[in-house]
């Protein structure tokens, strides 16, 4: 083991509390729009533009975020057991746990361009139907 190896931990120390506030801030807003929603659909019984395609792109991706925000948490964790057992003198298991805390991180960067793609795809929806009421008008 080189003496290196010490520091291995510390590429990821930073990185995965900033991911950690990317996802909490796209759970918030996305929290936010479906609280939105739901009074807007209770407020007028007859709330068409509420698609069945739309309530399941919500829920998927909050299925993501959780699980974006679950992969992340225990890559932090891996991460820190990775400085504890280094500190005792673990240095194989040591190595080990980092290296199942960067694959969590690759599963959650992964889970985050999934999502990414399918926010973007609801925003496309918006927008088709902003130009088709554009039109009309």
């Amino acid at each position: 083991m080189d003496s290196y190896s010490f520091w291995y931990p510390a590429l990821l120390f930073p990185a995965i509390p900033l991911m950690l506030i990317v996802y909490s801030n796209k759970y918030t807003a996305l929290a936010m729009l479906i609280r939105k929603l739901h009074i807007l659909a209770k407020e007028k019984e007859s709330y068409s533009t509420l698609s069945a395609e739309r309530i399941k792109v919500l829920n998927s991706r909050l299925i993501l975020l959780r699980w974006m925000q679950s992969t992340a948490s225990l890559s932090f964790i891996a991460n820190l057991l990775t400085i504890f057992l280094r500190y005792f003198g673990l240095n194989s298991y040591s190595l080990s746990f980092f290296g199942v805390s960067v694959v969590l991180m690759i599963v959650s960067i992964l889970l985050y361009v999934i999502e990414t793609q399918q926010s973007h795809l609801a925003l496309s929806k918006h927008i088709n139907d902003l130009k088709m009421f554009n039109r009309s008008e």
